[in-house]
Protein backbone atom coordinates (compact mmCIF):
# COMPACT_ATOMS: atom_id res chain seq x y z
CA UNK A 1 0.00 0.00 0.00
CA UNK A 2 1.50 3.48 -0.96
CA UNK A 3 2.44 6.32 1.33
CA UNK A 4 -0.15 8.14 0.77
CA UNK A 5 -2.94 5.79 0.79
CA UNK A 6 -2.29 4.82 4.03
CA UNK A 7 -2.12 8.30 5.40
CA UNK A 8 -5.74 9.13 4.03
CA UNK A 9 -6.91 5.68 5.84
CA UNK A 10 -5.27 6.59 9.32
CA UNK A 11 -6.84 9.92 9.08
CA UNK A 12 -10.33 8.30 8.15
CA UNK A 13 -10.14 5.89 10.85
CA UNK A 14 -8.74 8.49 13.29
CA UNK A 15 -11.93 10.58 12.22
CA UNK A 16 -14.26 7.94 13.37
CA UNK A 17 -15.21 4.50 12.84
CA UNK A 18 -18.41 3.30 12.22
CA UNK A 19 -21.00 4.70 15.23
CA UNK A 20 -20.86 2.28 18.01
CA UNK A 21 -24.88 1.69 18.15
CA UNK A 22 -24.50 1.01 14.40
CA UNK A 23 -21.91 -1.53 15.03
CA UNK A 24 -23.50 -3.18 17.77
CA UNK A 25 -26.51 -3.30 15.23
CA UNK A 26 -24.50 -4.64 12.71
CA UNK A 27 -22.62 -7.37 14.35
CA UNK A 28 -26.17 -9.02 16.14
CA UNK A 29 -28.26 -8.98 13.00
CA UNK A 30 -25.59 -11.13 10.80
CA UNK A 31 -25.43 -15.03 12.61
CA UNK A 32 -22.34 -15.98 10.04
CA UNK A 33 -20.18 -12.91 12.60
CA UNK A 34 -20.63 -14.98 15.42
CA UNK A 35 -17.20 -16.29 17.08
CA UNK A 36 -15.03 -13.75 15.72
CA UNK A 37 -12.13 -12.50 18.46
CA UNK A 38 -12.59 -8.58 19.67
CA UNK A 39 -9.39 -8.11 17.52
CA UNK A 40 -11.45 -9.39 14.51
CA UNK A 41 -14.13 -7.57 15.00
CA UNK A 42 -12.00 -4.12 15.75
CA UNK A 43 -10.66 -5.37 12.45
CA UNK A 44 -13.68 -5.80 10.63
CA UNK A 45 -14.92 -2.52 11.75
CA UNK A 46 -12.04 -0.30 10.47
CA UNK A 47 -12.46 -2.23 7.32
CA UNK A 48 -16.05 -1.58 6.82
CA UNK A 49 -15.51 1.82 7.85
CA UNK A 50 -12.94 2.16 5.32
CA UNK A 51 -15.01 0.49 2.43
CA UNK A 52 -17.98 2.70 2.87
CA UNK A 53 -15.41 5.86 2.40
CA UNK A 54 -13.79 4.54 -0.55
CA UNK A 55 -16.47 3.35 -2.54
CA UNK A 56 -18.93 4.95 -4.61
CA UNK A 57 -22.69 3.64 -3.31
CA UNK A 58 -25.47 4.02 -6.16
CA UNK A 59 -29.21 2.93 -5.71
CA UNK A 60 -31.05 2.50 -8.97
CA UNK A 61 -34.59 1.59 -10.19
CA UNK A 62 -35.83 3.75 -7.84
CA UNK A 63 -33.77 2.26 -4.93
CA UNK A 64 -32.87 5.49 -2.10
CA UNK A 65 -29.74 4.33 -0.54
CA UNK A 66 -29.81 5.23 3.33
CA UNK A 67 -26.35 4.91 5.70
CA UNK A 68 -27.73 1.39 7.45
CA UNK A 69 -28.58 -0.28 4.05
CA UNK A 70 -24.64 0.89 2.60
CA UNK A 71 -23.54 -0.72 5.99
CA UNK A 72 -25.44 -3.88 6.07
CA UNK A 73 -23.51 -4.13 2.85
CA UNK A 74 -20.25 -3.35 4.09
CA UNK A 75 -20.12 -5.69 6.58
CA UNK A 76 -20.68 -8.82 5.02
CA UNK A 77 -18.10 -7.15 1.70
CA UNK A 78 -15.27 -7.15 4.55
CA UNK A 79 -15.67 -10.58 5.91
CA UNK A 80 -13.86 -12.38 3.17
CA UNK A 81 -10.95 -9.73 3.47
CA UNK A 82 -10.68 -9.44 7.37
CA UNK A 83 -7.47 -11.20 6.96
CA UNK A 84 -6.15 -10.03 3.67
CA UNK A 85 -6.68 -5.87 3.85
CA UNK A 86 -8.85 -3.49 1.43
CA UNK A 87 -6.24 -3.29 -1.29
CA UNK A 88 -7.44 -6.99 -2.14
CA UNK A 89 -10.58 -4.93 -3.75
CA UNK A 90 -8.96 -2.17 -5.64
CA UNK A 91 -10.21 -3.75 -8.74
CA UNK A 92 -13.98 -2.72 -7.48
CA UNK A 93 -14.92 0.33 -7.06
CA UNK A 94 -18.52 0.83 -7.29
CA UNK A 95 -21.75 -0.62 -5.89
CA UNK A 96 -25.36 -0.26 -7.38
CA UNK A 97 -28.11 -1.63 -5.76
CA UNK A 98 -31.45 -2.10 -6.99
CA UNK A 99 -34.73 -3.21 -5.11
CA UNK A 100 -35.46 -6.64 -6.37
CA UNK A 101 -33.64 -9.45 -8.79
CA UNK A 102 -33.45 -7.93 -12.41
CA UNK A 103 -32.87 -9.61 -15.89
CA UNK A 104 -29.95 -10.12 -17.92
CA UNK A 105 -30.75 -10.76 -21.17
CA UNK A 106 -28.09 -13.31 -23.11
CA UNK A 107 -27.67 -13.81 -26.68
CA UNK A 108 -26.06 -16.67 -28.10
CA UNK A 109 -24.57 -18.13 -31.32
CA UNK A 110 -24.83 -21.88 -32.16
CA UNK A 111 -22.35 -23.93 -34.55
CA UNK A 112 -25.05 -22.98 -37.51
CA UNK A 113 -24.47 -19.31 -36.77
CA UNK A 114 -28.00 -19.51 -35.51
CA UNK A 115 -29.00 -16.95 -32.46
CA UNK A 116 -30.39 -18.01 -29.31
CA UNK A 117 -31.84 -15.56 -26.47
CA UNK A 118 -32.74 -15.83 -23.04
CA UNK A 119 -33.75 -13.88 -20.29
CA UNK A 120 -32.00 -14.85 -16.64
CA UNK A 121 -33.01 -13.19 -13.42
CA UNK A 122 -30.03 -12.15 -11.09
CA UNK A 123 -29.97 -11.32 -7.59
CA UNK A 124 -26.42 -10.00 -8.26
CA UNK A 125 -23.82 -9.06 -10.98
CA UNK A 126 -19.85 -8.04 -10.86
CA UNK A 127 -18.94 -6.83 -14.29
CA UNK A 128 -15.12 -7.32 -15.07
CA UNK A 129 -14.32 -3.52 -15.78
CA UNK A 130 -17.63 -2.13 -13.84
CA UNK A 131 -19.67 -2.07 -10.81
CA UNK A 132 -21.02 -4.94 -8.98
CA UNK A 133 -24.71 -5.12 -8.99
CA UNK A 134 -26.43 -5.80 -5.76
CA UNK A 135 -30.57 -7.24 -5.24
CA UNK A 136 -31.28 -5.34 -1.73
CA UNK A 137 -33.99 -7.80 -1.25
CA UNK A 138 -31.25 -10.27 -1.71
CA UNK A 139 -28.51 -8.42 0.87
CA UNK A 140 -31.58 -8.45 2.96
CA UNK A 141 -31.39 -12.79 2.95
CA UNK A 142 -28.06 -13.05 3.05
CA UNK A 143 -25.80 -13.30 6.64
CA UNK A 144 -28.30 -15.28 8.11
CA UNK A 145 -25.80 -18.95 8.04
CA UNK A 146 -28.22 -20.45 5.53
CA UNK A 147 -25.14 -20.81 2.70
CA UNK A 148 -26.87 -18.28 0.89
CA UNK A 149 -24.91 -14.57 0.74
CA UNK A 150 -24.86 -12.63 -2.51
CA UNK A 151 -22.69 -9.86 -1.10
CA UNK A 152 -20.10 -12.47 -0.30
CA UNK A 153 -21.32 -14.15 -4.02
CA UNK A 154 -20.03 -10.78 -5.97
CA UNK A 155 -16.81 -10.29 -3.84
CA UNK A 156 -15.59 -13.59 -4.54
CA UNK A 157 -15.75 -12.66 -7.71
CA UNK A 158 -13.75 -9.88 -7.54
CA UNK A 159 -11.26 -11.64 -5.84
CA UNK A 160 -11.38 -14.77 -8.53
CA UNK A 161 -10.63 -11.43 -10.94
CA UNK A 162 -7.46 -10.56 -9.61
CA UNK A 163 -5.13 -12.52 -11.44
CA UNK A 164 -7.09 -11.19 -14.57
CA UNK A 165 -9.66 -13.93 -15.29
CA UNK A 166 -12.64 -14.91 -13.22
CA UNK A 167 -12.18 -18.94 -14.02
CA UNK A 168 -12.46 -20.07 -10.25
CA UNK A 169 -8.80 -19.63 -9.43
CA UNK A 170 -8.16 -16.11 -7.59
CA UNK A 171 -4.51 -14.59 -7.19
CA UNK A 172 -2.97 -17.79 -4.20
CA UNK A 173 -0.72 -16.16 -1.39
CA UNK A 174 2.78 -17.39 -1.57
CA UNK A 175 2.95 -21.68 -0.70
CA UNK A 176 -0.20 -22.19 -2.06
CA UNK A 177 0.04 -24.02 -5.06
CA UNK A 178 -1.67 -23.62 -8.45
CA UNK A 179 -2.02 -27.24 -9.55
CA UNK A 180 -3.29 -28.34 -6.07
CA UNK A 181 -6.02 -26.28 -6.25
CA UNK A 182 -6.91 -26.91 -10.09
CA UNK A 183 -6.86 -30.34 -9.01
CA UNK A 184 -9.01 -30.01 -5.82
CA UNK A 185 -11.57 -27.67 -7.27
CA UNK A 186 -11.90 -29.32 -10.27
CA UNK A 187 -12.83 -32.77 -8.66
CA UNK A 188 -15.33 -30.79 -6.33
CA UNK A 189 -16.86 -29.23 -9.61
CA UNK A 190 -17.20 -32.49 -10.90
CA UNK A 191 -18.47 -34.40 -8.39
CA UNK A 192 -21.44 -31.71 -7.78
CA UNK A 193 -22.15 -32.08 -11.23
CA UNK A 194 -22.75 -35.47 -11.52
CA UNK A 195 -24.77 -35.57 -8.46
CA UNK A 196 -26.54 -32.74 -9.83
CA UNK A 197 -28.04 -34.74 -12.54
CA UNK A 198 -29.35 -37.21 -10.48
CA UNK A 199 -32.72 -35.99 -9.54
CA UNK A 200 -33.76 -38.93 -6.42
CA UNK A 201 -30.44 -36.70 -4.31
CA UNK A 202 -31.31 -33.66 -2.99
CA UNK A 203 -27.73 -31.55 -2.29
CA UNK A 204 -26.45 -29.81 0.23
CA UNK A 205 -24.45 -27.12 -2.02
CA UNK A 206 -26.55 -24.80 -4.07
CA UNK A 207 -26.48 -26.60 -7.75
CA UNK A 208 -25.96 -22.93 -8.70
CA UNK A 209 -22.12 -23.52 -8.43
CA UNK A 210 -22.02 -26.18 -11.51
CA UNK A 211 -22.57 -22.96 -13.83
CA UNK A 212 -19.05 -22.80 -14.16
CA UNK A 213 -15.67 -22.94 -12.00
CA UNK A 214 -16.21 -19.62 -11.35
CA UNK A 215 -19.39 -20.05 -9.59
CA UNK A 216 -18.40 -22.83 -8.12
CA UNK A 217 -15.84 -20.53 -6.50
CA UNK A 218 -18.04 -18.09 -5.62
CA UNK A 219 -21.18 -20.48 -4.09
CA UNK A 220 -17.74 -22.03 -2.38
CA UNK A 221 -17.42 -19.06 -0.34
CA UNK A 222 -20.97 -18.67 0.37
CA UNK A 223 -21.32 -21.77 1.94
CA UNK A 224 -17.53 -21.10 3.57
CA UNK A 225 -18.82 -18.08 5.18
CA UNK A 226 -22.44 -19.09 5.99
CA UNK A 227 -22.50 -22.74 5.95
CA UNK A 228 -18.43 -23.94 6.91
CA UNK A 229 -19.70 -27.62 8.34
CA UNK A 230 -21.62 -28.26 4.98
CA UNK A 231 -18.45 -26.82 3.35
CA UNK A 232 -16.21 -29.17 5.58
CA UNK A 233 -18.60 -32.25 5.57
CA UNK A 234 -19.36 -32.05 1.26
CA UNK A 235 -15.45 -31.18 0.12
CA UNK A 236 -12.73 -30.93 3.44
CA UNK A 237 -9.97 -30.52 0.76
CA UNK A 238 -12.05 -27.58 -0.83
CA UNK A 239 -12.58 -26.10 2.30
CA UNK A 240 -8.93 -26.19 3.78
CA UNK A 241 -7.77 -24.53 0.85
CA UNK A 242 -10.32 -21.97 1.33
CA UNK A 243 -9.10 -21.46 4.55
CA UNK A 244 -5.82 -20.80 3.59
CA UNK A 245 -6.73 -18.00 0.97
CA UNK A 246 -8.84 -16.53 2.86
CA UNK A 247 -6.54 -16.83 5.99
CA UNK A 248 -9.81 -17.71 8.11
CA UNK A 249 -11.12 -20.50 9.82
CA UNK A 250 -15.27 -20.03 10.17
CA UNK A 251 -16.05 -23.67 11.08
CA UNK A 252 -13.66 -23.95 13.82
CA UNK A 253 -14.78 -20.13 15.42
CA UNK A 254 -18.65 -20.94 14.51
CA UNK A 255 -18.20 -24.26 17.03
CA UNK A 256 -16.27 -22.04 19.73
CA UNK A 257 -19.39 -19.77 19.73
CA UNK A 258 -21.77 -22.95 19.79
CA UNK A 259 -19.94 -23.72 23.00
CA UNK A 260 -20.22 -20.21 25.05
Amino acid sequence: MGIFRSIRRNRILNEGLLPADAWSWLVNDHPILGGLAAEELARLRELATLFLHEKVFEGADGLELTAPMREVIAIQACLPILHLGLDWYENWKTVVVVPDVFIEEHTAFDQAGVAHEWSEDKSGESWDMGPVVLSWKDVEASGWGDGYNVVIHEAAHRLDLLDGEVNGRPALHEGMEPGEWLAVFSRAYEDLKRRAGKKKRKLRIDPYAIEDDAEFFAVASEYFFELPDVLHGEYPDAYRLLADFYRQDPRARMMRASRQ
